[in-house]
């Protein structure tokens, strides 16, 4: 009788969105392990643009720092809110500024974005979590998309619309504000990243995060080996059915299969 292939296991656990990594080859360390699945949860902080690489490996980087952040930010997302929080854009009016070179600046961007951060807590006497991308327009402006667990209930179509001036006018200062109710989304991780684009001006945030988050979010609970194998029995995800699926080969691991479970949508 043919055995089975063994093979080993990583998994991501983040509230509802389960993430199951099976590699072909067991990794000989830790490092191979995290330095080629191409994401390590419990990093953070390693996900600036660094643009001293080999000049012949700068665009690999680019891109693999661009899908880092992303998978940072879609589980930091997920973790840390829910469908009851709010989704927030703060654009820039051009009028409002004094130079409107600025609007192309991110070092103004995100001193301006800190300010509006300090401002909502000061006003609302509270202390906002969030997690923020910055989309560019075609023109290389910036706005900002953000989710956050403001508790403001909003219902009404004319009640939103009065927030929104409110914001603009007395908190945001630069612009028109948009608040969007995300009740209806099961993976606000994914909705925020879909403005993280895949040809993101990478060269725009040299020594700078492609998110902005407040502190102690929590993070992603990570399980490999015996304990993955475990998680994988506890939620018996043998007999469910992945929302999405990919292989893909690496030097080291050999093939790498990626499966998402989403617990709502079962």
């Amino acid at each position: 009788m043919k055995m089975p292939v063994r093979t080993y296991k990583k998994v991501i656990v983040t509230n509802h969105v389960i993430e199951v990594y099976e590699y072909q080859k067991e990794p000989s360390g830790r490092r191979d392990l995290d330095s080629n699945d191409d994401y390590d949860a419990l990093d953070i902080t390693n996900t600036k643009i660094d643009l001293k690489d080999e000049i012949d490996r700068v665009e690999e980087r680019r891109g693999q720092t661009v899908r880092d952040a992303r998978h940072i930010t879609r589980r930091l997302a997920l973790k840390n809110f829910s469908s009851g929080d709010k989704f927030i854009t703060l654009t820039f009016d051009p009028k409002k500024l004094k130079d409107k070179r600025d609007l192309f600046f991110l070092d103004f961007v995100d001193k301006e974005f800190k300010k509006f951060i300090q401002r909502f807590n000061y006003r609302f006497k509270t202390k906002l979590k969030y997690i923020a991308v910055r989309e560019t327009h075609k023109s290389g402006a910036f706005h900002i998309h953000m989710i956050c667990d403001w508790d403001k209930l909003l219902v009404f179509e004319d009640e939103i619309k009065e927030w929104e001036r409110i914001l603009g006018q007395e908190v945001w200062k630069h612009g028109f504000v948009d608040i969007k109710s995300i009740d209806h989304v099961d993976n606000v991780g994914a909705y925020i990243i879909k403005y993280m684009t895949k040809d993101l001006p990478v060269d725009l945030f040299s020594n700078k995060k492609l998110y902005l988050c407040s502190k102690g979010l929590e993070r992603p609970f990570v399980y490999r080996g015996y304990e993955a194998e475990k998680i994988i029995e506890a939620y018996e995800l043998g007999q469910k059915k992945e929302v999405f699926t990919n292989s893909y080969e690496s030097e080291y691991l050999g093939n790498i299969t990626y499966k998402e479970f989403n617990l709502k949508r079962l």
